[in-house]
C-alpha cells in the first residue's frame, strides 16, 4: 500500500511552518503519522496539490497534509474502507461527532453532516456511550481510493473526494472526565468534558488545534504505550497493589533512558523522554516530556506536553499548556498556552487565559473565528520572548522571532538619597516622589 500526502500549501501561524511539523507529543506530527504508516507497512510520497494525478491503483492512501490520525484511528480507517474499495468506491474517514471531536473541531474545516440511514456512513453498530448519544458525524481530509485513472490535479482530486467519497464511520471508545469551570457572579455553573481516547482525527490549520491535539496526547499517547507494551503494563500494575487510585498513578510512569528523578520530586501517571531531569520538590502530573526536558526545583508541570530540551525553571507553574523544543517557560503560571521552538517568557509575563462571559475569538485567515471556549492562553512564536509586566489578553499570537518588553516609565531608573521615613513613595518620571504629591486629576494615570 502507498500514502500519498498532498502539500496543501496551508501553514500555521505564527509559526509559518506547514502542519507536518507542529508539536506533538515530544516529536511531531509528521513523525507521528510517518510512524503509524511505516508500521503498516505504507510508502509514503510526498505530492503538492498543483501537481497531475497519476494512474491510481486500488487501495492508495491519499492524505492531505493538515490531517492529524492517531495509530488506532488509522488502523481502524483502512480495516473498515477495504470493504468498500473492494466494491470500487473511494472511502472518506468520518466518527461520530462526540466530546473528543469536538474537542478538535472549531476553527477547522472539518465537515459535520448526518449519519446515513445505513451503510459504512451510519451510526456504529453497538456504540460506545459517546457515540450513541452523538447525532452527528464528521468527516475529515483521509481517503482510502479504489483504483482510478490519470487526470486533474491533486488539489482538484481533494474537493472531488470531498463530495463524492463514500463516508466510512470508525468505531470508537471514549471516556469523558468532567471539569468545573469558574461562574462570573450569578451565572449558572458549567461544566467542560475532557475526552480519553486513542482513536483521534483533526485538520490541522491553526495553532489551537497543536495545543488541543497535545492536550488529546496523553490518552492517545497512554493507549498506545498499553497495547505495545502489555507485560510492563501489568507489572506496573501489580507494583501499584494494594491498587488505591494514588498507588497506581504514581506507578504508572513511563521513563527513558538516563532519566533521573530527584527522590522528593512526585512524578505520576507521565511519560518521560530519554534524558529527562526532574528536581527536587519538583511535581510531574499526567505530562508527556520530551527528550532531555529538564524539570527544575520545585516547579509543577500538570497535564502538559513539553518538546524536547525544554527548560521549566525553578517555582515555575505549568498546566494544561504545550511547548515545542528547546523553549524555556519561566512564569508563575502559565495555563492553556503553547510555546514556540526555543521561545520563553518572563516570570511575571501575564498570559491571561480566561473569558468569563462569552467566548474566545482568535484571528484565522484575517478574519475573528470563535474557538468555543471561555479558556485559553496565546501563543507565543518560535524565538520570541514575553518580558515582565507584559499582559497579553487571550487568543493571542506572537510573531517568531518578537521581543515584547515592558514600558521604560514603568521602571524606577533613580532612587534619591535622601527619602523621608514612613511616607508613602510612588514611581514618578523613573524616580520616587511622595504618593501625596501627584493627586490631582493634571497628572498621568500611567505614571
Amino acid at each position: 500500500m502507498r500514502a500519498l500526502i498532498v502539500a496543501t500549501g496551508r501553514t500555521i501561524a505564527p509559526f509559518d511552518e506547514p502542519p507536518p511539523r507542529a508539536a506533538y507529543a515530544g516529536i511531531t506530527v509528521g513523525a507521528a503519522l510517518r510512524g503509524a504508516l511505516d508500521r503498516r507497512g505504507v510508502d509514503v510520497v510526498e505530492v503538492a496539490a498543483s501537481d497531475p494525478v497519476p494512474e491510481l491503483p486500488g487501495e492508495t492512501l491519499l492524505l492531505a497534509d493538515t490531517v492529524f490520525l492517531s495509530d488506532k484511528c488509522l488502523g481502524d480507517f483502512l480495516d473498515a474502507a477495504l470493504d468498500v474499495v473492494a466494491a470500487g468506491k473511494h472511502a472518506r474517514l468520518a466518527l461520530a461527532r462526540t466530546p473528543a471531536v469536538d474537542f478538535l473541531r472549531p476553527v477547522s474545516s472539518i465537515a459535520v453532516e448526518p449519519f446515513d440511514d445505513a451503510g459504512p456512513g451510519a451510526r456504529p453498530h453497538k456504540p460506545w456511550r459517546a457515540e450513541a448519544a452523538a447525532t452527528e458525524r464528521c468527516a475529515f481530509d483521509a481517503f482510502l481510493l479504489a483504483a482510478r485513472r490519470a487526470g486533474g490535479t491533486f488539489g482538484a482530486l481533494l474537493d472531488e473526494l470531498r463530495a463524492s467519497a463514500t463516508r466510512v464511520v470508525v468505531k470508537k471508545r471514549e471516556l469523558g472526565v468532567p471539569l468545573r469551570l469558574p461562574v462570573l457572579g450569578d451565572a449558572q455553573q458549567t461544566r467542560a468534558v475532557v475526552p480519553l481516547t486513542s482513536t483521534v482525527a483533526a485538520h490541522l490549520e491553526h495553532w489551537v488545534h497543536v495545543l488541543w491535539l497535545n492536550q488529546l496526547a496523553f490518552g492517545i499517547r497512554w493507549m498506545e504505550i498499553v497495547r505495545a507494551h502489555k507485560a510492563w503494563t501489568a507489572w506496573r500494575v501489580l507494583v501499584g497493589a494494594p491498587w488505591s487510585v494514588p498507588a497506581l498513578l504514581r506507578s504508572m510512569v513511563w521513563k527513558g533512558k538516563g532519566v533521573r528523578i530527584h527522590p522528593t520530586a512526585h512524578v505520576e501517571a507521565s511519560i518521560l523522554g530519554d534524558g529527562v531531569v526532574i528536581g527536587a520538590r519538583a511535581s510531574v502530573r499526567n505530562a508527556i516530556l520530551g527528550d532531555g526536558v529538564e524539570i527544575a526545583d520545585h516547579a509543577t508541570v500538570l497535564s502538559s506536553t513539553l518538546g524536547s530540551n525544554t527548560f521549566v525553571t525553578p517555582r515555575t507553574f505549568v498546566v494544561w499548556s504545550a511547548s515545542y523544543d528547546d523553549a524555556v517557560l519561566t512564569n508563575y503560571k502559565l495555563q492553556v498556552s503553547l510555546v514556540g521552538r526555543g521561545a520563553s517568557l518572563s516570570t511575571w509575563a501575564g498570559m491571561i487565559d480566561a473569558k468569563l462571559q462569552g467566548t474566545i475569538d482568535v484571528l484565522h485567515d484575517g478574519r475573528p473565528v470563535s474557538t468555543e471556549r471561555s479558556f485559553l492562553g496565546s501563543c507565543i512564536g518560535h524565538g520570541a520572548f514575553v518580558g515582565a509586566k507584559v499582559l497579553i489578553l487571550p487568543g493571542r499570537a506572537v510573531p517568531n522571532g518578537a521581543f515584547i518588553a515592558m514600558r521604560p516609565d514603568e521602571l524606577v531608573s533613580e532612587i534619591p538619597r535622601e527619602l523621608p521615613a514612613g511616607v508613602p513613595l510612588v514611581r514618578d518620571r523613573g524616580t520616587l516622589v511622595p504618593a501625596a504629591s501627584l493627586a490631582g486629576p493634571a497628572r498621568d494615570a500611567t505614571r
